[in-house]
C-alpha cells in the first residue's frame, strides 16, 4: 500500500509540470496579453470581455482598433515606443520565450509567486 501511494505521489510531479507548461504556452500565444491590456488601460480603451461578446463599446473604440490592426502591433497605437518597451520589460516580454519559461519554473520551485498588487489591510 505504501509503495502504491509513493508511486501516485511521484506521478503528481510530471502532471503538475505538464499542466504548468501547457498553461504557460497558451497564455504566451493568446492575443491580448498583459502588455496590450496595460496599453489599453493607459489609453482609456479598456473593454471587458462581456463588451467583446455582446458587441458593446462605442464607434470610436472600434475605429481605433480597426486602424491599429492595419498598422501592425495593436498595442503601439498612439503611445511612444519607449513606453511600450517599458511595459514589455515590466512584464518580462523583452526576454525570449524559453528564458521566461525557465524563470517561471525556477520561481515556482522556490515558491516565488511574484509581487502582489493587492495590499493586505493592516
Amino acid at each position: 500500500m505504501a509503495a502504491y501511494l509513493f508511486r501516485r505521489l511521484l506521478l503528481v510531479i510530471p502532471t503538475l509540470w505538464a499542466i504548468i507548461t501547457i498553461n504557460f504556452f497558451i497564455i504566451q500565444v493568446a492575443p491580448g496579453g498583459p502588455v496590450e491590456q496595460a496599453i489599453a488601460q493607459m489609453e482609456g480603451l479598456e473593454s471587458g470581455m462581456l463588451n467583446r461578446i455582446t458587441g458593446g463599446g462605442n464607434a470610436a473604440e472600434t475605429a481605433v482598433i480597426e486602424e491599429a490592426s492595419n498598422t501592425g502591433y495593436k498595442g503601439s497605437r498612439g503611445l511612444d515606443p519607449e513606453v511600450v518597451e517599458e511595459i514589455k520589460k515590466q512584464f518580462g516580454f523583452d526576454k525570449p520565450i524559453h528564458v521566461r519559461y525557465f524563470e517561471m519554473l525556477k520561481n515556482y520551485v522556490t515558491f516565488n509567486f511574484g509581487e502582489s498588487y493587492l495590499k493586505a489591510a493592516t
